[in-house]
């Protein structure tokens, strides 16, 4: 059976971490063996918050081997994207699942990810955006600025991707490494990077309808953080499409 590495980045997050530190304590081990996986180690990056998340992260760390703390770049907050690559870097896994913080995509889903890959793609997304997706308790607000972002990101980078911005994404360690380890991107907009990285290269990427729960708490202020994601996303594209490199495939487990 394949190995997995979870990446989970995380800010200021010491209101959510016991939830997810109890999800991943009780259910991880049994949603990613259903999923197709053994998972090898849960890699948490501490992107240089200024709260009690190290300390949580570092006691909990202690008392599992399949639990690690990753200090982000410089043990300063760089930004989401940047947080990801660190965790990639350190992984160990055949395959690595990016996910967030709380887990509004369960772990559960991951199955639905793995049949994607089965099937012939090289990277599986989830998306909240493709006939089939349940998302509960998104505002509307975020709803509308959701599918006007990803309408505009189309339109700038040519992907076909209805959701780039679902954080829940599993492809081989090695790609991941590869496509990561190049980023540009350091904040919310990596993933469109990536997933441009990734068709570049030539990788198959399937969108996977799942299941997204909100949380209110989220510490994304989704008005200010879009002007800038847009930004960076014309940046990315006008880097990228005048590129010529080429990159690694993946494989399927």
């Amino acid at each position: 059976m394949a190995t997995l590495s979870v990446v989970i980045p995380a800010y200021n997050e010491e209101d959510r971490l016991p939830a997810l530190l109890d999800s991943l304590a009780t259910s991880a081990e049994g949603d990613v063996s259903r999923g197709g996986f053994e998972l090898l180690e849960t890699l948490i990056v501490d992107d240089g918050s200024d709260d009690r998340t190290r300390q949580i992260l570092t006691a909990a760390a202690e008392g599992t081997q399949k639990l690690e703390m990753v200090t982000g770049v410089d043990g300063e907050n760089r930004g989401k994207g940047a947080a990801v690559a660190e965790g990639v870097r350190h992984a160990r896994g055949d395959y690595v699942l990016l996910a967030d913080t709380d887990l509004s995509t369960p772990l559960s889903e991951l199955h639905k990810l793995t049949a994607a890959i089965q099937d012939g793609a090289d990277m599986a997304i989830g998306s909240r955006a493709v006939a089939g997706a349940i998302v509960e308790r998104g505002p509307v607000h975020r709803k509308f600025l959701g599918k006007s972002f990803n309408g505009t990101v189309r339109l700038l980078t040519g992907l076909d991707i209805r959701d780039t911005q679902c954080g829940f994404k599993l492809l081989p360690t090695a790609a991941a490494k590869q496509l990561l380890g190049e980023l540009m991107t350091e904040g919310f907009a990596f993933d469109v990077e990536l997933l441009m990285r990734a068709k570049r290269c030539g990788l198959r990427i399937a969108e996977v309808p799942v299941i997204y729960v909100h949380d209110s708490r989220s510490r994304v202020r989704v008005v200010q953080a879009t002007g800038r994601m847009l930004r960076d996303v014309a940046v990315i594209s006008y880097r990228l499409r005048h590129a010529s490199r080429r990159g690694p495939r993946g494989g399927a487990p």
